[in-house]
C-alpha cells in the first residue's frame, strides 16, 4: 500500500515548501480535521477553517487559511482510489503553516478516564503552546484512556475531547473554562435532548449515569469508569443515541463520494 501519511510545511504568502516544523509551542494555532473515504472527505471543513481564521485574527496572526490554500495546496496532498480514515492537522505560525497527516487509531470499549489539576492557558483559542497538555497525553494510552482537566474542584474538558455528563437522562456540559471543539457544537445541534451548560464537580460527576467524550479523533466515546473517584458507567442510553446521529453523519458524507 502506498505511504499517503505526511509532513510538510510551507512558508505564507508563497506558498514555498520549506523545512518541516510540527510548531509545537510556537505562537500560532492549530485545528485537527478527520478525513475519511476514498474522495478523502474532510469532515466539517468550512468550520474548522472558520474556527481557525477567527482565532489567528485573535492572535494577530496576519495569515487566513483559505480557498485557494485549500486547493492549491491541501488537496493535492491526498491520493485517489485510497480509503481514508485520518487525522489531518493544521498549524499556523507567524511565518509557517505545517500540514500533516497521521492514521487514526480506533478507541477500544473499555474506555477509562483519568483526573488531572489543570487548566490551558489562553482557553478560548485552540493555540500551540501545548507543552503541559502533550506531557500529560504521553504517558497515557489515547486508544484506551482520557485526561480530563479540572480546576478548583470544576470539570473542564478532556485533553482531545469535550466532555458531557449524562444524569437521568439530562445532558450537561461545563459552564466555561474550557475550548467548545467542532464535534461539541454538532451534537449541540444535532441532539434530540437539551444540552444543559453548568458547573460540574468533581462529586457532581460521580452522579453522572454517563460520560461521554466528543472530539474529531475520538468521534463519540463512553468512558467506561474513573478509578479516582470510584466511578463506573451506569448505561448507554445517550452514547448509543450519539453514535447513531455521528454515525448516520458519517454514512452520509461517504455516501456523497
Amino acid at each position: 500500500m502506498a505511504n499517503i501519511l505526511f509532513k510538510k510545511s510551507y512558508q505564507h504568502k508563497t506558498f514555498k515548501k520549506i523545512s518541516f516544523d510540527d510548531l509545537w509551542n510556537k505562537k500560532g494555532i492549530f485545528t485537527t480535521i478527520r478525513v475519511l473515504g476514498k474522495s478523502s472527505k474532510l469532515l466539517f471543513i468550512e468550520e474548522h477553517l472558520k474556527n481557525l481564521n477567527r482565532s489567528l485574527k485573535i492572535m494577530s496572526i496576519n495569515t487566513q487559511v483559505d480557498i485557494n490554500f485549500l486547493e492549491t495546496i491541501i488537496y493535492p496532498l491526498f491520493k485517489k482510489n485510497i480509503y481514508y480514515n485520518h487525522l489531518f492537522r493544521i498549524a499556523v505560525s507567524n511565518n509557517k503553516i505545517s500540514l500533516s497527516l497521521r492514521k487514526r487509531l480506533e478507541v477500544k470499549k473499555k474506555f477509562k478516564g483519568i483526573l488531572v489539576s489543570y487548566q490551558r492557558t489562553n482557553w478560548k483559542l485552540k493555540h500551540l503552546q501545548h507543552n503541559k497538555i502533550l506531557s500529560f497525553l504521553k504517558r497515557i494510552n489515547s486508544q484506551s484512556e482520557e485526561i480530563i482537566l479540572t480546576k478548583n474542584n470544576l470539570i473542564l474538558e478532556g485533553g482531545t475531547t469535550n466532555i458531557l455528563c449524562v444524569e437521568k437522562k439530562i445532558i450537561y456540559i461545563p459552564k466555561s473554562g474550557y475550548y467548545p471543539g467542532i464535534t461539541l457544537q454538532f451534537f449541540l445541534k444535532h441532539s434530540k435532548r437539551k444540552i444543559i451548560k453548568k458547573n460540574i464537580t468533581k462529586t457532581q460527576l460521580r452522579e453522572c449515569d454517563e460520560i461521554l467524550l466528543v472530539g474529531s479523533g475520538k468521534g463519540v466515546v463512553a468512558v467506561e469508569d474513573i478509578s479516582q473517584i470510584h466511578w463506573h458507567k451506569k448505561n448507554n442510553t445517550v452514547f448509543n443515541e450519539f453514535h447513531r446521529i455521528y454515525k448516520s453523519y458519517i454514512n452520509k458524507q461517504i455516501a456523497t463520494e
